[in-house]
This record gives structure tokens, sequence and C-alpha cells, in this order.
């Protein structure tokens, strides 16, 4: 005789579906396999975008630097004898200078024709230095990067920095043709290891009216050329500073501060 045993069927329900699991990890490797790589690329283009605009900003902070900070002494064209001085930046230094040469320009008065002299002799100086600045960039090596990393670079960018660029290099043409001052002989321009330094002046300079009215003569004669000097310089001054956006950040400075 037959005993019957019965069994009974447990159905485990919390049993793990492996074949899901299996499912998702594959879907997850196959996003990873296009996402990551993908990823990589978009750093190595940020990173190599970053370091160029570092670059860029490191080389042409040379000449923003001389712009935004260097203050020249202007001398405000006067008889008396202990004239009003201003220190002021470039931009200043300019529309000054501009106003004043139209008005004095065919004075008599050797104090007056002394000081216009000596404040145009200082952009000539400044122009110099800001040549200078220019000249230790390499902008071949510049353009030249700029190529190299065209692709990471937006048309936005690559149209300021190219024009920038363009701004520099007809800088130093256009400021070395038209400074005609160097003739100017009652206040001389100082060298030294062929850099220009400072200026001298004679003791006895104003007492000398010829020489005075000679070189006041030199600035009529070449009135052309400092109004293309102090424009190419204005140029540089505003194409730099627009590139740094240097005029919000500092309207944001002021803001914050206040």
């Amino acid at each position: 005789m037959t005993e019957v045993i019965s069994v009974k069927i447990i159905e485990e329900t919390d049993k793990m579906n492996w074949e899901l699991w299996v499912l998702i990890v594959a879907v997850l490797t196959l996003i990873a396999s296009v996402i990551i790589p993908f990823a990589q690329k978009k750093y190595e283009e940020f990173r190599a975008r970053r370091n160029f605009q570092f670059y860029l900003k490191k080389q042409i902070g040379l000449v923003l630097n001389l712009v935004t900070t260097e203050k020249l002494e202007y001398l405000e064209p006067s008889v008396k004898n202990d004239p009003k001085k201003d220190f002021l930046l470039i931009k200043d230094f300019i529309t000054k200078l501009k106003s004043d040469f139209k008005e004095h320009k065919n004075s008599v008065q050797p104090r007056v024709i002394f000081m216009l002299l000596m404040n145009v002799q200082k952009l000539c100086h400044f122009s110099y230095q800001l040549r200078h600045s220019i000249s230790t960039i390499n902008l071949q090596t510049i353009t030249e990067k700029t190529l190299e990393h065209g692709k990471e670079l937006s048309k936005q960018e690559l149209a300021k920095i190219y024009g920038l660029i363009l701004v520099y290099e007809s800088y130093l043409s256009i400021s070395l043709f038209h400074d005609r001052f160097g003739e100017i002989k009652s206040i001389k321009r100082q060298l030294e290891n062929n850099l220009w330094t400072s200026l001298a002046v004679e003791k006895d300079l104003l007492t000398n009216q010829s020489r005075l009215n000679d070189d006041l003569l030199v600035l009529n004669d070449n009135e052309n050329s400092l109004e293309e000097l102090e424009n190419i310089v204005l140029i540089v001054n505003q194409e730099t500073k627009k590139y740094f956006d240097y005029d919000k950040l500092q309207k944001k400075r002021k803001k914050g501060s206040s």
C-alpha cells in the first residue's frame, strides 16, 4: 500500500528579477559609453578654451594695466608761476589737451607755450610706453593660438580677438608715424639704453622766446599728426577696456561697495 505524502509548495514572491536588473545595467552601460566620451570631449574643449582665455588676458593685461592705472601729470596752460596740476588717466588727459591746444595754439605767452609743449611731450611719452607694451606681446603667436582654438571659441569671441589684434597692429605703425614731435628742442627726450625714460628742460627756457616759438610752430605744422596720435591712443584705450568689459566691471564694483 502506497502512502501519499502531501508537499506544500511555497512560491517565493520576493525573489529578485535578475533579468530586469541585467537589462538596466546593460542600458546604463550603453548610455555611459556614449555620454562619458562626449562629456570628456566637452570638458577638454572647455579647459582648452579657458586656458587660452587666461593666456590671452595675461598678455593683453599689460596694456589694460597701462591705460587704466597710469596717470599723467597735466599742466594747465597759464601765465601763473604756480600753474594748476592734475593727474589724469589717458582719456581725460587727451580731452584736456585737445581743448587747450585749440585755445592756445597761437599763444605768444612763453609759460603757456611751455606747458602746452610739455603736455604734448607727455602724451608722446605715453604713446611710446603703450607701443612698447604692445610690442612685448607676440601678436603673431596670439593669432596662431586663436586659429588653433578657433573651433572652441564662439563667433563673438573670435571677432573680439581678431578686432583687438588688428587695432594693436595698426597702433604700432600709426603712432610711430604720427609722432612728429621728437624735433622739439625746448623739451628734450632723454634716452637710456635706447629707451625713452624722461624729459629734460633747460633752466633758462622761459627766457628763450624764439626757441619756444619755433617749437610751437612744430606743433602747428603737425596739428593733423597730433590729432591722429590722440585718436589712435583713444581707440586702443577703448577697445582694450571693451575686451575685458572693464567699464561694466567697474560699475558692478561701485554698486557692490555702495
